[in-house]
């Protein structure tokens, strides 16, 4: 429940243009709270099988970014984010500054957040992929 208020808080920021000082300085090494590592083996119900209702895009967005198996709730705010980003690209340009500027900002949130980012824009906005 924690780690969806969180991202979603960066859900927020993104989509607001507001962040605190704190998300602006990641610490090196961060990982998800909480979390005591994943096995990166994919379950393709998650812990969830409402899963497997989720569309095509977003159940390999989530194997991707290393969040198939993590709980419903929590997938949903990363698909959430994942959407923000896309957008923040959309509206800010998509640069290197600005997609390492959102990889950082979600370290906090997301144990691999450049893998996060690069998932994201494969599946959400492939617009923005390299050589387009």
């Amino acid at each position: 429940m924690f780690k969806t208020l969180i991202i979603s808080a960066a859900v927020s920021a993104l989509l607001f243009g507001g962040t605190t000082a704190a998300w602006a300085h990641p610490h090196s090494g961060a990982t998800r709270p909480g979390t005591s590592g994943t096995t990166g083996l994919h379950n393709p119900a998650g812990k969830d099988d409402s899963v497997a209702q989720l569309p095509f895009t977003d159940r390999e967005f989530l194997r991707a970014s290393a969040f198939d198996d993590e709980p419903r709730p929590l997938q949903d705010a990363a698909i959430a984010l994942a959407r923000a980003q896309c957008e923040y690209l959309d509206k800010a340009g998509n640069t290197a500054a600005n997609r390492t500027y959102l990889a950082e900002e979600s370290r906090p949130f997301v144990e691999y957040p450049y893998l996060f980012l690069q998932a994201a824009v494969g599946f959400y906005c492939p617009r923005h992929s390299a050589g387009n």
